[in-house]
């Protein structure tokens, strides 16, 4: 009987094996020959008629979202993008290092592969183009070879005129608009702990700079002047306030702030004070673009159901402030993107922000609802 016993265990134990290896090969050949990203081919969401750029065609209001070259493979994102808003941010790729890519691989090259990817989508789609951004102090996203080469005042101004004349006169015309200078006021103040790596290097005269160059290389596009936490009154939009108002009164060629409006929702700005802050602008001779907007949910407290109505009543309010004070000053309203996946608040490890218009499957929250509430009002 025992070894009976045995020679049945030792059976079972074969047969245990077989399977197990014949699940590990069928687990393998599924995930070969699956669909390595399930929204490749997905259809798109039915949304609502008329859509959000139709709307806000009828109000001169300019409406767009983040073309991202990683998010472009999916079909949804591809069709919400170009059906629903009229131009696309281009927000990234521009950056001199980003990601798994650079445009800068060394001071005498320029890689555009992937930035001219994005301006193909835009063009067969007949969307305009903003540029996010020609100079931006976050060291992150600047090469090596430029914040370790021990290069001089003179170098470094140098190489960021060489930047915006190559960017400018490759794309010249077909760029609508530029963020020129990012986050130089919020960085100069240290907020958040962010440090704007120009400004620390060469001094504030690189802004200056960048705007004179900026109009040369491309004289047609409209200039922007970006930056965040300056939606209301305060101390980054006073710094910026006062060096508009004395860089306008000296012919620097600044066309627009940029309100990159990433609002909290622990700490969301009341609809009254953002129009406000927006006509005080209007009156240094500037126009008020929204660039990046996203209402952060990390930290806001009560049921998904609850949260998700209280942020689209934030989509709501901001919206309205720039609907309030018109086109003449308000004429382009923007957000950095479609689904919560992509947001950038992931990459701080702000899992849980969902701060966009749609769920990480394409269906439409209550603010892409709201959204289209208010442009049809």
């Amino acid at each position: 009987m025992h070894n009976r016993d045995v020679r049945l265990n030792n059976k079972f134990v074969y047969i245990f094996a077989a399977i197990t290896v014949l699940a590990i090969i069928g687990i393998a050949a599924f995930n070969i020959f699956r669909d390595p990203d399930p929204y490749t081919s997905q259809a798109p969401p039915k949304l609502l008629e008329p859509s959000l750029k139709t709307l806000a065609d009828q109000k001169n209001l300019q409406i767009g979202s983040f073309a991202s070259l990683k998010y472009l493979r999916e079909r949804p994102y591809r069709s919400i993008l170009s059906s629903e808003f009229n131009y696309a941010i281009v927000d990234g790729e521009p950056n001199w290092r980003f990601e798994d890519s650079t445009l800068r691989p060394s001071k005498d090259q320029y890689d555009f592969t992937n930035l001219d990817k994005v301006f193909d989508f835009a063009k067969q789609n007949n969307m305009p183009v903003r540029v996010q951004h020609l100079v931006w102090g976050d060291p992150k996203w600047l090469p090596d070879w430029l914040t370790q080469g021990g290069l001089s005042h003179d170098e470094l101004l140098a190489i960021i005129h060489d930047h915006i004349n190559t960017v400018g006169a490759r794309y010249q015309g077909k760029v609508r608009e530029y963020s020129v200078v990012n986050e130089a006021f919020s960085r100069k103040l240290l907020t958040g702990g962010n440090h704007d790596w120009w400004g620390e290097n060469i001094g504030n005269d690189y802004i200056d700079n960048s705007f004179i160059w900026a109009r040369a290389a491309d004289p047609n596009a409209i200039l922007v002047l970006n930056d965040f936490g300056n939606e209301t009154e305060g101390d980054i939009s006073n710094l910026m306030y006062d060096y508009i108002k004395d860089a306008k009164s000296r012919d620097i060629p600044i066309d627009a702030i940029g309100m990159q409006m990433h609002i909290s929702g622990t700490n969301a700005p009341s609809k009254e004070k953002v129009v406000s802050n927006m006509r005080r602008f209007a009156a240094i001779g500037v126009k008020v673009y929204v660039t990046e907007f996203d209402v952060n949910m990390h930290g806001v407290v009560g049921s998904e159901k609850d949260k998700e109505n209280y942020q689209a009543q934030i989509y709501s309010d901001m919206l309205g402030a720039c609907l309030e004070v018109g086109p003449s000053i308000c004429p382009n309203f923007g957000y950095l993107g479609l689904v919560d996946r992509q947001s950038w608040y992931n990459g701080i490890g702000l899992n849980d922000a969902n701060p966009l218009m749609f769920h990480d499957d394409y269906s439409p929250k209550p603010a892409y609802y709201s959204v289209h509430t208010e442009l049809a009002k």
